[in-house]
């Protein structure tokens, strides 16, 4: 009987010792640092039914994956190493019933979404964004399995090069995934308003900037990428309607007053080319009345002060032309009409000041103030003006 027994035992630890070759010889291998050496014998493993139900295995094939993809020779043979290393890693986890190596995996797998985030940026600086996308979204899908932490500057790299890289449903759903995480960057949805005009699907670009101003109403850039939308359509009798129930709903919001001045300056050109005279000069005056509360609100507004300062100097630009068109027999008139002008000048130039000391690089203020001083016979400001343009 004990002769059976020590037979049997015999028997059972040669064929342990016959599944195992590989897998040692991949330890041998990784002690001396070669690694492809370590990669074959360690692939042999894999169809080794005894080798692949041990822990072992598994951790040395992501410590060796692992290594493939830090070293950039290797790395370039075998692309998908990184990948390998943290299929390998969950495997020995699970394997390691007793969590004798938790502190080691955890360390690797901190290294495995290091390396996805290396990759992403090289593959990004050399404008291979394809590959960028794919590693950063990887790190932030190592993150948050392992770590239960969502990376949302791999998630926000991720989405900014798939979107270079014309890969737009992932740039979508990676943008989508940063905005769920970071509840204050308003940005986002433009970008992906963006993507979903370059796909040619406007309903939905103007769905996720009207959805993303239920959350962000005082959004400048959302505001005015709905407004341009509208004005993009020519559906002005809508944007008209849209920002005045915001208005209403708002009333402390000079970013929707503003808004609500360019439609009806846009209304105010329609009509105007639509010969519509006396339309065109109402829709002026609701579009001067709203860019003043806007200045009301806030008085160092700067686009609300040049708009305004702008249409007052058009309209005087207006008046000097037809003062010109006056046969010269007419002195009187003449005379009134530049009179006229000089009065609507002097009522856009405070607006225009202000929009220079806000912005005192703006050329279009610049050229607008030099103009005015000018029709007033300013000599002194003129010169000013002038001097900045050069």
């Amino acid at each position: 009987m004990k002769k059976t027994l020590f037979a049997l035992l015999v028997s059972f630890l040669s064929l342990s010792a016959y599944a195992q070759p590989d897998v040692s010889t991949a330890g041998l291998a990784i002690s001396a640092g070669e690694w492809i050496e370590a990669k074959e014998s360690i692939d042999k493993a894999m169809s080794n039914e005894k080798a692949v139900l041990k822990e072992k295995t598994w951790r040395y094939r992501g410590q060796i994956y692992l290594q493939l993809s830090v070293d950039s020779a290797m790395s370039a043979q075998y692309p998908d190493a990184l990948m390998e290393s943290y299929k390998a890693y969950n495997k020995a986890i699970e394997l390691d019933k007793r969590g004798s190596y938790k502190d080691e995996n955890q360390v690797a797998l901190q290294r495995i979404m290091g390396q996805s985030l290396n990759i992403g940026i090289n593959a990004y600086n050399t404008q291979d964004y394809a590959t960028a996308g794919k590693y950063f979204d990887f790190g932030n899908v190592v993150s948050t399995e392992k770590f239960d932490s969502v990376h949302t500057q791999a998630v926000y790299n991720a989405a900014l090069s798939f979107e270079k890289a014309e890969m737009y449903d992932q740039a979508l759903a990676s943008y989508d995934a940063y905005a769920q995480v970071k509840k204050d960057s308003p940005e986002v949805y433009l970008f992906m308003s963006n993507i979903y005009r370059k796909k040619g699907d406007e309903a939905s670009a103007l769905e996720v900037v009207q959805d993303a101003l239920v959350v962000f109403p005082r959004d400048k850039n959302l505001i005015i990428e709905e407004l341009n939308y509208y004005l993009e359509k020519g559906e002005y009798e809508k944007a008209k309607e849209n920002l005045r129930l915001a208005a209403e709903q708002d009333p402390t919001n000079e970013i929707l007053f503003f808004s609500m001045g360019s439609v009806y300056d846009n209304l105010s050109v329609q009509r105007e080319k639509d010969g519509n005279t006396e339309e065109a000069a109402s829709y002026q005056e609701q579009a001067a009345e709203a860019y003043k509360k806007a200045i009301a609100i806030k008085a160092d507004y700067f686009d609300a002060n040049y708009n305004l300062g702008a249409m007052y100097f058009n309209n005087g630009v207006e008046k000097v032309n037809e003062a010109n068109a006056v046969p010269p027999s007419q002195t009187s008139r003449y005379k009134a009409l530049l009179d006229e002008a000089k009065a609507i000048f002097a009522v856009g130039l405070p607006y225009l000041e202000t929009a220079h000391e806000v912005n005192p690089e703006d050329v279009s203020t610049i050229r607008s103030l030099r103009d005015i001083y000018a029709r007033l016979g300013n000599d002194e400001k003129t010169i000013e003006m002038s001097n900045l343009l050069k």
